[in-house]
């Protein structure tokens, strides 16, 4: 795997694994709850979610049984993040808190009904696609984490004081003024 520059690229560092077994699960839940991590792991959270760095990490979930053969996970995942300010270049640190609410049943189990849509033909029932598959009875914590604090990632970071100002020199108009002009000397 290479990069724009043709040298190799370092490999993306791995996210930790926190499996929760379907099977060790009792029938009042699991309290799973992660703070500390290790440098390597915030490194590892921040590659995954895009971000610059990872300053806090909290995870606190609950995980109960769901329909008797699948996981139902409900809490928060809150981090502090690096990002650049999109206005100013200048780094940042921005705040994400995700409510977690996520369902998971045997890939068997996981049923898709196509409905007749007058206007669209067919489409899928929503209602009936909303678990996540449980593979091998295991969920990963680490996993669902990162997806639920990607959610939260705002992809154009801004300080709050930051003002953008538009360059000296440059004519008021459309992009497409110069274009104009030129088309109506020929």
């Amino acid at each position: 795997m290479t990069g724009e520059t043709g040298r190799p690229r370092a490999p993306s560092p791995q996210l930790p694994r926190w499996p929760v077994r379907l099977v060790d699960v009792p029938a009042g839940g699991l309290h799973v709850r992660r703070r500390d991590l290790s440098d390597a792991d915030r490194a590892a959270f921040a590659a995954q979610i895009g971000v610059a760095g990872l300053r806090a990490f909290d995870l606190d979930i609950h995980v109960r049984p769901y329909r008797g053969d699948g996981l139902a996970v409900e809490g928060r995942v809150t981090a502090e993040v690096d990002q650049t300010c999109v206005v100013t270049l200048e780094p940042m640190v921005s705040r994400i808190d995700e409510e977690v609410e996520i369902t998971f049943r045997p890939e068997d189990k996981i049923t898709t009904k196509l409905v007749e849509d007058e206007e669209d033909g067919l489409s899928i029932d929503a209602s009936h696609a909303a678990d996540d598959p449980l593979v091998g009875g295991v969920i990963d914590a680490a996993a669902i984490a990162a997806e639920f604090l990607a959610l939260g990632v705002d992809p154009y970071p801004r300080k709050p004081d930051a003002v953008f100002e538009k360059p000296e020199g440059l004519g008021e108009g459309s992009p497409f003024a110069g274009l104009s002009k030129l088309k109506r000397r020929t």
